[in-house]
């Protein structure tokens, strides 16, 4: 549910081709730029009371603006410039992954932060060099946890 949210807060962005929320085999260069959602590790939960805790996962999201070496001199560096703060000004408007209507928040997601981005980078997929971005999100959920009898 978190992923698909975040997908769908991504289609939001101008320009944006396509998202995928999963990777997928490969890239087609008609879908660029696109964003694919990678799951990164969840960190030590924080217990709040004996039923319940706050747990963060870290979101990788991956643009891939352009195959690498197209284009002159600084041509596809200039077209990666705009995601820079594109995506940072996207997710940081969307702090509990609602989508801009009552009651499209998703009650179990506590908050999210911006954790930064890589700046621009060669991104690898499938054999393929792209220039892009890598954004990090971290979102913290409260979640039911059943702890078992005598422990």
């Amino acid at each position: 549910m978190i992923r698909q949210r975040i997908a769908d807060i991504l289609q939001t962005i101008s320009g944006i081709k396509r998202v995928y929320p999963y990777s997928p085999q490969s890239l087609a260069d008609s879908d660029l730029p696109a964003a694919v959602l990678f799951a990164g590790p969840s960190f030590q939960p924080r217990f709040i009371g004996a039923e319940f805790a706050e747990i963060d996962r870290r979101w990788l999201i991956n643009i891939y603006v352009t195959t690498i070496l197209s284009g002159i001199d600084g041509e596809a560096e200039k077209k990666v410039d705009e995601w820079l703060t594109k995506l940072q000004k996207t997710m940081m408007a969307h702090p509990q992954l609602g989508m801009g209507t009552k009651d499209s928040i998703l009650p179990f997601v506590k908050m999210i932060t911006w954790q930064g981005d890589s700046g621009i980078k060669v991104l690898s997929f499938a054999g393929q060099a792209y220039l892009g971005i890598e954004g990090q999100i971290n979102v913290t959920t409260l979640e039911k946890v059943e702890i078992y009898p005598f422990e």
